[in-house]
């Protein structure tokens, strides 16, 4: 009797043992199927990462212009700046999205006539890397601000400049839309 005992405890700690094991394989498929949704997430925000770039970098008298490219919600873009004018518009990002990451930007450094291609190269490189960081993040690459950057016309440094100060409750209702807070 004492084995019949022990075959029907161990009946029932099979049972649990294969209950257990599927209950576990369970949670390990759920968990791939969030880190594939994630992986999804990360793949989009890397494919408008991969079409952004800063290229043909062209002396013009004392000044080198840049050709800058990439995609908004707008669809892809492409124009010509200047680093005072990427300069313009990190100082504006800074000042408009207050408390918000905005990537940094090479230091201002004068260029003069003569300046070696070396210096230009690694100034576009760092240039691009402003930008691809720029494009990780929706509520840059949506703002005004970087669409006066990306599709204006004209003296765009003046132009994000000029743009008019905002009130803290206007910094707050942006950030309630680009952020879904809930204040509850």
């Amino acid at each position: 009797m004492a084995t019949a005992e022990k075959t029907e405890a161990e009946k029932r700690l099979e049972e649990e043992a294969e209950r257990a094991k599927t209950k576990l394989l369970e949670e390990i498929k759920q968990f791939k199927v969030e880190d594939d949704a994630a992986e999804e997430d990360v793949e989009k925000e890397d494919e408008r990462v991969q079409k952004f770039a800063v290229v043909d970098p062209v002396k013009v008298g004392g000044n080198v212009k840049y050709t800058v490219s990439g995609v908004d919600d707008e669809g892809e873009f492409s124009a010509v700046r200047r680093f005072r004018e990427f300069h313009a518009l990190a100082t504006t990002l800074k000042n408009r999205w207050p408390g918000c990451y905005v990537p940094s930007i090479p230091e201002k450094k004068i260029i003069n006539k003569n300046s070696d291609d070396v210096f230009i190269e690694e100034r576009r490189s760092l240039l691009e890397r402003f930008t691809k960081e720029i494009a990780k993040y929706d509520y840059i690459v949506f703002s005004k601000e970087f669409k006066v950057f990306a599709r204006g016309k004209g003296e765009i440094d003046k132009v994000l400049f000029a743009m008019p100060r905002q009130t803290p409750m206007q910094v707050l209702e942006k950030y309630r839309l680009n952020f879904q807070i809930d204040e509850e």
